[in-house]
């Protein structure tokens, strides 16, 4: 039996952070149920303007079933009411306000089910300064300070960390809040803002503001800012990029122990004990010369090369991977992170696998994402118990689709 076989899950969500948080209970086995307007989610939307890219709806919405409801019409509040009634968790990430105002917030839909727990999932939070301002991932990295290092260049973020770190975040504290309710009976509201996990994840503010004054004898100390010595164009030669023959390594060599390892490899023992490298506060005031006297050595070996040697030495060491590499390599293929699922519409799709290795119980790909409404009928026959003659009525007046 899977860890959340039985539960039941609401998922009102939009684009990518919900979409996470629901995935992860989703392959664990609970019934997780989408459900989206009738004209989709504006993620699905987006993929549809580029044919065939629907299919990438697999990756954060496998395993769940679809539903499509017009839960601003009457009818389709009284639909939204019945699932929730029936549903362990509920989760949307919509602008705060949006579903409250049509009454389907936490205060409206405890009154029917007094134990549901319900993940809410926004830019800024419930409550604060001017809760109902919407955001997106850039919004969040950005007012969580993550581009504090790139305040001249107007380059995207690399990645969706705002939603990706936040659908984890929100999954996290839901299933927190089912141990609670398991012992207590009680149900929760969970408030989840975007910008608070990028700040909790801002490691450079976190410290600034935990150092306070004390920096200032730290900068003497080091010769510059502390922010400047990881995150700058200066390069660290204990930590960081290398170039090699073919691309770049990330090596590192914070310990003693390593420093010494490495020096040796490199063709330079005298690093090891030498007073302008033989600790950290010296390699960051003759950081230009270590990084040479490394890059000497990387550039004379492939990439693959490199992590031969290091590896076999202890060394820690990777390959910058492309996208494309990294979609090719035998330690994810051999983890089980390299999956398919089939696709009634697009075939096999490829999909990632399960982050997570459980001794007892493992996650399950057992279909793909719904197409837009493809269980409604199901879900409102099985699940809710509308007869035939209610459920012809509810799509011809569009109340699902």
């Amino acid at each position: 039996m899977q860890i959340l076989a039985g539960i039941k899950v609401i998922d009102v969500t939009q684009f990518i952070s919900g979409s996470r948080c629901t995935q992860f209970f989703a392959d664990m086995g609970a019934d997780v149920v989408k459900v989206e307007p009738p004209e989709g989610d504006t993620l699905r939307i987006n993929f549809q303007l580029m044919p065939g890219a629907e299919r990438c709806y697999s990756v954060l919405n496998r395993n769940k079933y679809g539903i499509a409801v017009n839960w601003q019409k009457k009818e389709g509040q009284e639909i939204m009411r019945k699932l929730a009634k029936q549903a362990d968790i509920f989760v949307q990430n919509l602008i705060p306000g949006a579903l409250e105002r049509n009454g389907l917030g936490y205060n409206d839909l405890k009154k029917i089910k007094k134990d549901i727990i319900y993940t809410q999932i926004s830019g800024f939070g419930a409550t604060g300064v001017n809760p109902e301002r919407a955001a997106f991932d850039i919004i969040a990295q950005a007012t969580g300070g993550q581009f504090w290092k790139d305040q001249d260049t107007y380059l995207m973020p690399a990645n969706y960390w705002g939603d990706l770190m936040t659908g984890a975040y929100a999954a996290n504290a839901t299933l927190l809040a089912l141990i609670h309710k398991m012992k207590t009976g009680r149900g929760h509201y969970i408030d989840i803002s975007m910008q608070d996990v990028m700040y909790f994840n801002n490691y450079r503010a976190l410290l600034d503001r935990a150092l306070g004054d004390v920096a200032l004898d730290i900068e003497k100390s080091l010769g510059r800012k502390p922010a400047e010595v990881m995150n700058s164009s200066d390069r660290m030669p204990f930590y960081g990029f290398f170039k090699s023959r073919d691309g770049k390594v990330a090596i590192v060599s914070v310990t003693a122990r390593q420093w010494k390892t490495l020096a040796e490899v490199i063709g330079h023992p005298e690093m090891a004990t030498d007073p302008k490298f033989n600790n950290v506060i010296s390699q960051i005031h003759n950081h230009k010369e270590a990084v040479a006297l490394i890059e000497k050595w990387t550039l004379r070996h492939t990439s693959q090369e490199i992590i031969k040697i290091l590896e076999r030495k202890k060394i820690p060491c990777g390959i910058a991977y492309t996208t494309e590499q990294v979609n090719k390599d035998e330690n994810l293929k051999s983890r089980g992170m390299f999956q398919k699922v089939h696709h009634q519409q697009f075939g096999d799709i490829d999909i990632p696998g399960f982050p997570y290795k459980f001794s007892k119980t493992e996650g399950i790909i057992r279909m793909s994402a719904p197409a837009l409404g493809e269980h409604s009928k199901f879900i409102l026959e099985k699940w809710l118990d509308y007869s035939s003659e209610k459920i012809e009525a509810f799509f011809k007046a569009k109340v699902v689709i």
